[in-house]
């Protein structure tokens, strides 16, 4: 069932996004402009933010007539420094284009963004005002505009137990851009959690903000086999990643198979907290250490046109079978 309401009550909001030149708005009408729609079938529910925010709320598996939450907004105490709105959201990275923005910010003393907050340092850029595009009870397209020199598509597609999630980002410009998309979803952590997520190397932090370094994976991170997620803090990013990853929870018996079509990961995971990070990432770019005007290994040198693509795949299962084959996302 297709249901379309406003972020914190279940009224339909009809309230239409700021279009590029407006002038920014206040709390209130911010939170107007936020529209949740929940995509539901047999298998899957899930609650996707339309408006000033993008992406996933939450994801919920049926188990057995329960909805069991897969992805979860972190809690306020949370260690991740990801989105308190959304459990899944796309993080579309052009550090050039970044980094003017905040260049006049700075200069002006108001951020240019629309959502009142600075840049982070890697190069994100903040993508307000996501329009709805196309609806059904099972798939969803959202659109925006990205810097005013891009164009960003977001699709979502329930098949079975599986969610389909594809970025896009179009270069609307005249030159060529340097840009990557990465993926980060929020899982639920429980003293049994594992994880499978095989990778030939990470990057390592440098000294005092330094660029990272490429290292082999150490071999209690290499996670080849089922592994509880480690005891101590995590945050790094992994590289020839066989673009396969199964996260287990035994104690709920059931499982996670994400598919995405690059071969670098970045898992951010705390001992304290009941939720972890895992994020599909273009390369060395998901590395939260990178200053702007860094070289960034990984981004994609956009043709004017031309547009990237990235696309994630989530198989919910029952551990007890778990010979179904999860599907690959397009390149």
């Amino acid at each position: 069932m297709l249901d379309t309401r406003e972020a914190d009550s279940r009224k339909p909001v009809f309230a239409k996004a700021r279009r590029s030149g407006e002038p920014e708005c206040g709390e209130a009408e911010r939170a107007l402009r936020q529209t949740t729609l929940t995509l539901s079938n047999a298998y899957l529910r899930l609650d996707v933010r339309a408006g000033t925010h993008g992406g996933i709320v939450r994801m919920d598996w049926n188990d057995r007539g329960m909805w069991t939450p897969v992805f979860r907004r972190p809690d306020r105490q949370s260690h991740l420094p990801v989105s308190r709105e959304l459990s899944c959201e796309p993080v579309i990275r052009i550090p050039d284009v970044a980094q003017v923005v905040q260049i006049r910010a700075m200069s002006s003393g108001v951020w240019a963004t629309g959502a009142g907050r600075p840049l982070p340092v890697s190069g994100a850029a903040l993508v307000d005002d996501w329009e709805i595009d196309f609806a059904t009870e099972t798939s969803l397209r959202l659109r925006a505009g990205v810097a005013e020199c891009c164009r960003a598509v977001q699709t979502y597609e329930l098949d079975g137990p599986t969610l389909a999630m594809t970025v896009e980002l179009e270069n609307c410009g005249c030159t060529p851009l340097r840009c990557g998309i990465d993926i980060e979803a929020v899982l639920v952590r429980d003293p049994h959690a594992r994880i499978s997520a095989p990778a030939g190397g990470i990057w390592i932090a440098g000294r005092a903000g330094s660029a990272p370094r490429l290292v082999p994976t150490p071999f209690a991170w290499q996670f080849g086999v089922a592994h509880r997620l480690p005891a101590t803090k995590i945050d790094h990013v992994f590289t020839r990643w066989g673009r396969k990853a199964l996260i287990e929870w035994p104690a709920r018996q059931f499982s996670l198979a994400i598919v995405g079509n690059t071969d670098c990961y970045r898992l951010r995971a705390h001992p304290e907290d009941d939720s972890f990070s895992f994020q599909v990432v273009t390369g060395q770019s998901g590395h939260g250490c990178i200053g702007q005007g860094e070289e960034v290994r990984g981004l994609t040198v956009l043709a004017a046109g031309k547009t990237l693509s990235r696309g994630v795949s989530f198989t919910v299962e029952r551990l007890a079978s778990l010979t179904k084959t999860t599907r690959q996302p397009s390149e």
